[in-house]
């Protein structure tokens, strides 16, 4: 029996899908949370919030996820927002991974909240 790298904890707010991870992304499980959180947000939500506040680890997978979210929720016309403190460490491998990643970045929920018009 294999233990769960990264706890996934998804509910709606108004037309915004609120998603926590916990945990580790890594390449064992960061495919597997890709499809979770697309499944998660219908078409009619205005966009995905993703609070990554309680993440231990990420790596170049988990970093993947994220720009696989951003995209897939663009082609559905969906806002996306990534909740990582300033001085969190996986928040610098982000942030040096493409210039992508400032437009969705935010400290804290209610800057993320307010990006999504929510």
């Amino acid at each position: 029996m294999t233990e769960e790298l990264a706890t996934l904890r998804v509910r709606e707010r108004g037309a915004v899908v609120m998603a926590t991870i916990e945990g580790e992304i890594d390449l064992s499980n960061a495919n597997e949370l890709l499809g979770k959180l697309a499944a998660a947000v219908p078409n009619s939500a205005r966009g995905l919030l993703i609070d990554l506040t309680p993440l231990e680890f990420l790596d170049s997978s988990g970093i993947h996820m994220l720009y696989g979210l951003a995209e897939r929720l663009a082609t559905r016309q969906q806002g996306f927002a990534v909740v990582l403190g300033l001085d969190a460490p996986p928040r610098r491998a982000i942030e040096v991974s493409g210039v992508e990643p400032v437009t969705w970045m935010h400290a804290d929920r209610a800057a993320g909240l307010a990006a999504l018009g929510g």
